[in-house]
């Protein structure tokens, strides 16, 4: 029977700024989406789904959860920082650094890249949208193709002096297996069997050696503080791990983190790693030694703590 007249269901209040719009990630099951596509679905522009102003009246969290959100989305490879800026609506990347500098729960509070960059992140969580993982899923693909390629003879050096001198301990310090990265156990520095390698970089270098080094495909911050921890000959620490890392990153100035395990290690792997690759020395690497060379290297006694 016909509905009419008085019998018609009253029409339904309109909703909020919300648009209807086909799945983000199209007809295809998750499993079939490719790394590359599900980053595109990721970055692109989500206000035909839902307006950013949508959760203006949402409690924010506080800059610094924000700021591990961005960074996070950083150090994936993702976006970089002008892309990421541009996608905030920031003509360049300046202004959000200002904010990623910012210091405190709520350092940086008064910027738009606080809100802006919240809201880009809500939109993405409103849309079901995770962001992908590209060191997990690039490093699932390389062993997919290292199996597909068959079993490999694995190589041990017996080259490298242990802490007493004799040979046996490559197998500790034997390199990522990360695809691209070049085996550095065979690999001696003058001084290594006692911690006391000589230093030629500041803490800040190194930190931004790491901050490269972290984006290498495949890579993962508990394989690096592996690789890290496998370059020291008398540990004062039962390991490295990613809190010592993400401390020693967050340090800012020459000498900040001198006296980190973290420091030492990540020099000698790239001092390592600059050999295994045949890569000369730079211009700021040379100015370092004529500077330190008298004092045995880079003061690692004292460090941002020391009065």
């Amino acid at each position: 029977m016909a509905v009419t007249g008085a019998n018609r269901p009253a029409p339904k209040p309109p909703g909020p700024a919300v648009r209807s719009a086909p799945s983000v990630a199209g007809k295809k099951r998750k499993a079939e989406t490719t790394l590359e596509e599900d980053i595109a679905a990721y970055k692109q522009n989500l206000d035909h789904i839902i307006d950013p102003d949508a959760f203006e009246d949402e409690p924010m969290p506080s800059c610094n959860a924000v700021r591990g959100k961005i960074n996070k989305l950083l150090d994936s490879g993702i976006m970089t920082k002008t892309e990421f800026a541009k996608a905030l609506g920031s003509t360049n990347a300046n202004t959000l650094n200002r904010f990623l500098h910012a210091s405190g729960q709520m350092g940086g509070s008064g910027s738009n890249i606080y809100s802006n960059a919240w809201a880009w992140f809500k939109q993405r969580e409103f849309a079901k949208l995770k962001m992908p993982d590209v060191k997990k899923r690039q490093k699932r693909e390389a062993d997919a193709a290292t199996a597909a390629a068959g079993p490999s003879s694995k190589t041990t050096s017996s080259s490298v002096p242990s802490s007493n001198g004799k040979p046996g301990s490559a197998a500790k310090t034997s390199a990522s297996s990360v695809a691209g990265l070049p085996d550095i156990s065979g690999i001696y520095l003058d001084g290594e069997e006692m911690d006391d390698v000589p230093v030629y970089d500041t803490c800040d270098d190194i930190r931004k050696k790491i901050n490269a080094h972290l984006k290498t495909p495949g890579l993962t911050q508990t394989q690096f503080c592996r690789d890290l921890y496998a370059q020291l000959r008398a540990p004062k620490c039962k390991g490295i791990q990613s809190k010592q890392l993400a401390d020693f990153r967050a340090l800012k100035g020459p000498n900040a983190g001198a006296r980190s395990s973290v420091f030492y290690a990540a020099y000698v792997y790239f001092e390592k790693l600059r050999l295994a690759q045949g890569k000369p020395k730079t211009t700021h690497r040379l100015t370092m030694e004529s500077i330190w060379d008298g004092e045995g290297g880079f003061d690692r006694e004292s460090d941002h703590r020391t009065s």
